[in-house]
């Protein structure tokens, strides 16, 4: 059940590995403020969405994590996934942007954050060469430079499932109209429409949160598929193909 809260306060990263924020909350309920953790992860929707909106920078920049002679997850045998210390930095420099931006920026911000991260995961599977680095990161009539051309090789490839490419061409849809027009909102109700049905697909509930909330709580869950993507590739990169006979006697 989602609770009610009027106010959130003094947020902080709960762990090195940015997946949780702490923060001081006053629920309506308890008629009070308390210390409440919230994840993306959250079972309740009241969690889920307090760390949405924390991300979006509405309560002030989140500080770093206070230092803890307790061992990290990442200090043991479980790893996190390659790429995600990218998304930790991803999730900073949102947080950042939205903190002062505009309904346009958070919607910029968050698909250049999909569309590198997609770059990178290229990057970690294709074989290793300036040729490859030109094809990604050329100029404009290079192959793999836009959004959309990533995405679809991207799946061609089969590094990312189709649903993922279905919600992520959504995604750079919303990018495109926020692009290229003015006086839209994300509240508009074909916009919200869409941001409702990507959170529905991709976070798996039907909570009702203000449209921006939805489309960034739906692109940092993708990000960190992404993420996880690029972990399991690992060791996978195709390899230049070498030949020991001259080009005219193959």
């Amino acid at each position: 059940m989602k609770k009610t809260y009027s106010s959130v306060r003094e947020p902080r990263w709960a762990n090195r590995e940015k997946t949780a924020i702490d923060c001081v909350v006053y629920f309506e309920h308890l008629k009070s403020e308390v210390l409440f953790t919230a994840s993306e992860t959250d079972l309740e929707p009241h969690g889920r969405e307090i760390f949405g909106r924390c991300i979006q920078g509405e309560f002030g920049e989140i500080a770093p994590p206070i230092a803890s002679t307790k061992p990290s997850e990442s200090d043991g045998a479980l790893k996190l996934p390659a790429g995600w210390h990218d998304v930790n930095q991803f999730l900073d420099e949102a947080n950042s942007e939205n903190a002062s931006g505009t309904e346009r920026g958070l919607v910029l911000v968050w698909a250049a954050m999909l569309d590198e991260m997609l770059c990178r995961l290229l990057e970690h599977f294709l074989v290793e060469d300036k040729v490859t680095h030109g094809v990604l990161r050329g100029g404009p009539g290079d192959p793999l430079t836009s959004f959309s051309s990533r995405t679809k090789v991207a799946f061609s490839l089969g590094l990312i499932a189709k649903d993922e490419m279905q919600a992520i061409d959504k995604v750079r849809a919303i990018r495109n109209d926020f692009a290229h027009k003015v006086g839209i909102s994300l509240e508009d109700q074909r916009f919200r429409s869409k941001c409702k049905d990507l959170y529905s697909r991709t976070v798996g509930d039907t909570a009702k949160f203000e449209a921006r909330h939805l489309y960034s709580t739906v692109c940092a869950r993708l990000l960190m598929v992404l993420s996880k993507r690029i972990a399991e590739i690992e060791g996978d990169r195709c390899q230049k193909r070498t030949e020991s006979k001259p080009l005219q006697q193959r």
